[in-house]
């Protein structure tokens, strides 16, 4: 026959029941502490990366994009030819990784 009882002791003491509720119920407060402390910490990079973001957006003026909308105009063909070097290496690059 099957022994049913438990090779291990069980202390079924209303005091020791207490203590393990004591010990879980300070886990659970110590988790959420870290928590916390975590999502405060992630909060603050990403305000400081948004805050580096907008300074290198703001960065790129009006007078910028006219240059280069000028450089555009007197050399379309060396653009377009630029634009599809580009585009013939980042293409070249994916399919390599795809491979």
């Amino acid at each position: 026959m099957t022994d049913l009882t438990s090779p291990y002791p069980t202390d079924t003491s209303s005091a020791a029941a207490a203590e393990k509720t004591k010990r879980a119920k300070e886990a659970v407060s110590k988790a959420v502490k870290s928590a916390r402390e975590t999502a405060t910490e992630v909060a603050q990079q990403t305000r400081t990366f948004a805050a580096e973001k907008a300074k290198v957006g703001a960065a790129w003026t009006s007078e910028k994009a006219k240059v280069a909308h000028t450089t555009a105009e007197e050399h379309p063909i060396g653009v377009a030819v630029g634009a599809f070097a580009i585009g013939l290496g980042v293409g070249f690059l994916i399919a390599r990784n795809l491979d």
